[in-house]
């Protein structure tokens, strides 16, 4: 009975402390918050190509939104042409842009480093 309300105690404080409340949100499941920032719906304000374009650096897969996590449009090979109609910040602070593949209508979201580009662009 006293270890039982001793624990009881400790948790009380910790309680009180706010120590138990953080305790507790990192037992959350990995990647909950990572998910929750990400918006694979990000709004494109308007559909026009811009002055920029540029070639993936490598096989690239188009995403449908401006993260990783988003899922594919589809898959290019390197050297394809991209013409760049917009750019976005995403939630960590990634440049990431907004346009169509050379010779096609096939639009999506192409990481930054992920491109050999040149040109200005409006903001998505």
């Amino acid at each position: 009975m006293l270890r039982r309300t001793a624990t009881a105690l400790a948790v009380s404080a910790l309680a009180l402390s706010g120590a138990l409340v953080s305790t507790t949100a990192s037992a959350a499941p990995t990647g909950t918050a990572a998910t929750a920032a990400v918006n694979c719906k990000h709004s494109v304000t308007h559909e026009t190509p811009g002055s920029a374009s540029g070639t993936f650096k490598k096989n690239i897969n188009l995403k449908s939104g401006p993260y990783a996590d988003c899922d594919k449009v589809k898959q290019f090979p390197e050297g394809t042409k991209f013409w760049i109609w917009c750019g976005a910040y995403n939630n960590y602070q990634n440049l990431w842009f907004y346009g169509r593949v050379d010779g096609t209508q096939t639009k999506g979201w192409v990481y930054m480093d992920n491109l050999v580009w040149s040109g200005t662009f409006k903001s998505c």
